[in-house]
């Protein structure tokens, strides 16, 4: 004859199960941030959100590549936010993002957005001020600087032939840019 289990044994087994399923919660999401830094580097889960909801709100503006940027970085008619706008083209974690969104579509949409972007940079390029080149050169020739654009090269030239054809314009106007600043660090 078996008795019915007493409250305090249901209770020890409804803590254990509590118990299994927090461990098995926290070995998940160390598991998940681990493999999250592994794919994305620096690009942090609120990064990608942020940019994920700045990119659904400014989906169908005129101008959305000029759009998404103000509202990244702010006024871009201020040199600190466009800096920060450049630099974070270098980010690894942001071609991988852009990778995942893009992927290998080749449609009249995304190469406009695409020439959007490239046409930004090509702006940027030719308003900058000397301080604004001597401030990136400092920074891309310093060994922090160089590590990024190793990063983001990699991570650039892992992807599919496809993608890397689609962001070619992109990329074009990036290297002009870089071989229009200014050594000023020693390597």
């Amino acid at each position: 004859m078996s008795f019915p289990p007493t409250t305090s044994s249901r209770s020890r087994r409804v803590k254990r199960i509590l118990v299994w399923l927090g461990g098995i919660s926290l070995v998940l999401l160390v598991a998940g941030l681990i493999a999250w830094r592994h794919r994305f580097h620096g690009y942090t889960p609120l990064d990608a959100l942020t940019d994920l909801r700045i990119g659904a709100q400014v989906r169908h503006s005129p101008h959305p590549a000029r759009d998404f940027l103000e509202l990244r970085y702010g006024p871009q008619t201020e040199s600190a936010n466009r800096e920060k706008a450049f630099i974070d083209l270098f980010n690894a974690g942001h071609i991988e993002g852009l990778y995942l969104t893009v992927g290998n579509r080749t449609d009249p949409r995304t190469r406009q957005l695409i020439g959007d972007v490239a046409q930004i940079i090509a702006g940027y390029r030719q308003r900058m001020t000397p301080a604004e080149k001597a401030s990136l050169g400092n920074y891309f020739f310093s060994p922090a600087g160089r590590a990024q654009i190793h990063d983001a090269t990699g991570s650039y030239q892992s992807k599919s032939p496809q993608f890397r054809a689609v962001a070619a314009p992109v990329i074009q106007e990036i290297l002009t840019t870089l071989t229009t600043l200014p050594a000023t660090t020693k390597p």
